[in-house]
């Protein structure tokens, strides 16, 4: 049986729930960027690295979840990449920070910086 096709208006309740979750996403952006730049300092201290890593992974994780389905695709493709990047690091016995992990979340960030102050 194929999917039901949903054409025409978005039902009102649905339009709203949307909205609401797209404005509670952009109101924990600026936070979750001041995390991620402290987290970003830390992944430069041995002592340090692996919750860095830990703490990256899982508000990247959460961002790569949302980002998409309340109207950042892009943002949802970077956290998407990041995750997958952060993930295999989790995995390593003695993980060392990839070469470009830091333009990754740069990357990650600016878009971040945009959904929260211009989405």
């Amino acid at each position: 049986m194929p999917a039901p096709s949903f054409s025409g208006p978005m039902p009102a309740q649905l339009a709203k729930a949307l909205a609401d979750a797209r404005e509670q996403f952009t109101r924990r952006l600026v936070p979750q960027i001041v995390e991620i730049e402290r987290l970003q300092a830390a992944l430069d201290d041995p002592g340090q690295l692996a919750g860095a890593i830990s703490r990256l992974a899982a508000i990247i994780h959460k961002i790569s979840g949302v980002a998409a389905t309340v109207g950042f695709p892009d943002l949802g493709a970077q956290a998407a990449a990041l995750d997958l990047q952060l993930q295999r690091l989790l995995r390593t016995p003695r993980p060392r920070v990839p070469t470009g992990l830091s333009a990754m979340l740069e990357r990650l960030m600016d878009l971040m910086e945009d959904a929260a102050f211009d989405g």
